[in-house]
């Protein structure tokens, strides 16, 4: 019988193969809506609500035959529902007074994230586009210190071979960073972090073409790194360090910033709900200093404020955070939770880990993958994107391989 039926789960799955296999069945485009109506559900999930939004949300979701659960003092919720039924949410909410339609307008916006890749961003003369392909961000550490044991330090010859080296192999950005961050390290000055990195973005935009990032926490060194001839800054504290960096960006509307989860301790009531609402936190900090959403990418920060169990859960679900609207930027190579999987592998033995994570990351949604090995990483993500973000043309025509498969 198994043989004779070959019987076959479709979901969990993507929608395209779902669409795909109807389509083989030959029946006519205007049935697809069976497919919203009853072959997959939304799980949606809301929080900070308060008793009117709650029973609008109970009749709105009863109505399209779904389900409402909700915590014990109903100010958190999960919506599950047919597809088609999460769509109307927003119609139906619009219709039950201003906080209802105030929480469907949010659930709207968060189904078209998700739904489309981000729009690109500027990075000083330089444009990103993000869904057709992952891009890569090469590091260049100008530490004596550097945790991933690639510093270059004060060696602005070496640093700026490295950045062409990196951009030859595929790499879209270059981040330069001039101070470590790594857990128990010693801060230093501004005055030494610029000696560390104005000479090397300086050599670097004077001897590639791609965008200049520069990875501090600190507005002064932001400032004078923009002036320097980079396009990006990218931020551990997500605009929530230091006070003045969100002016930094506002005065250089021309820049964009990655803005990078981080808190103080691992302790979080929900990962990824706090995590998203943080990212949310540093987006409203942006937009309230006159930077644009569009002009900023997300990074969930792995490794930072994050045991290795929490950095693997938070990959399991970045998907979750694409309702963000945002791009989203996943640095994880080298870091010690792949020595940590890996039977205490040191830094410079943990690049098929590495390679592991980012090909999962990118399945999982983010649009930019951070790493210390770009070569090995761009063949990586180029595999994993024909997989994920559709067959490449050049692929679809060619005959079957030779001898090697």
């Amino acid at each position: 019988s198994a043989a004779r039926y070959n019987v076959r789960l479709l979901l969990p799955g993507t929608a395209e193969t779902l669409r795909d296999e109807v389509l083989q069945l030959g029946v006519d485009t205007h049935q697809f809506s069976v497919l919203a109506s009853h072959a997959a559900i939304e799980a949606i999930s809301a929080e900070n609500l308060v008793p009117d939004q709650v029973a609008a949300l109970h009749g709105a979701v009863e109505q399209g035959g779904g389900a409402l659960l909700t915590n014990s003092a109903r100010t958190r919720a999960i919506v599950v529902a047919p597809l088609l039924t999460a769509a109307a949410l927003n119609g139906r909410l619009a219709e039950m007074g201003a906080a209802p339609a105030e929480l469907g307008a949010a659930i709207a916006l968060a189904l078209i994230a998700r739904g489309a890749p981000p729009l690109p961003i500027r990075a000083g003369r330089h444009r990103l586009e993000f869904g057709a392909r992952t891009l890569i961000m090469g590091v260049v550490n100008t530490t004596p210190d550097s945790f991933s044991g690639d510093g270059v330090y004060d060696d602005v010859a070496r640093a700026a071979e490295q950045a062409e080296a990196m951009a030859a192999a595929g790499a879209d950005i270059i981040d330069v960073g001039g101070e470590s961050t790594r857990p128990n390290s010693t801060p230093i000055s501004v005055e030494e972090e610029l000696r560390r990195v104005l000479p090397v973005i300086e050599a670097i935009t004077a001897r590639t073409v791609v965008p200049v990032s520069i990875d501090t926490r600190k507005a002064a060194v932001a400032a004078a790194a923009l002036d320097a001839g980079a396009a990006i800054v990218n931020d551990i504290w997500g605009l929530r360090g230091d006070a003045g960096m969100a002016a930094v960006l506002a005065g250089h509307p021309e820049c964009a910033l990655v803005a990078m989860h981080n808190q103080n301790g691992v302790e979080y009531d929900n990962l990824v709900g706090d995590v998203c609402g943080a990212l949310r936190a540093s987006l409203a900090i942006a937009w309230e200093a006159g930077i644009g959403a569009d002009r900023v990418i997300v990074d969930p920060g792995f490794g930072f404020a994050k045991t290795p169990a929490q950095n693997l859960e938070l990959l399991r679900r970045l998907h979750e955070l694409r309702v963000l609207g945002r791009p989203v930027l996943a640095g994880l190579s080298r870091k010690s939770t792949i020595g940590v999987l890996t039977g205490g592998a040191p830094p410079d033995e943990r690049v098929e880990g590495g390679l592991a994570l980012a090909v999962l990351a990118i399945r999982g949604g983010a649009d930019i993958i951070r790493t210390h090995d770009v070569a090995a990483t761009v063949r990586a993500a180029r595999v994993a994107d024909a997989v994920v973000r559709g067959t490449p043309e050049s692929v679809r025509s060619l005959p079957m391989p030779g001898p090697t498969g």
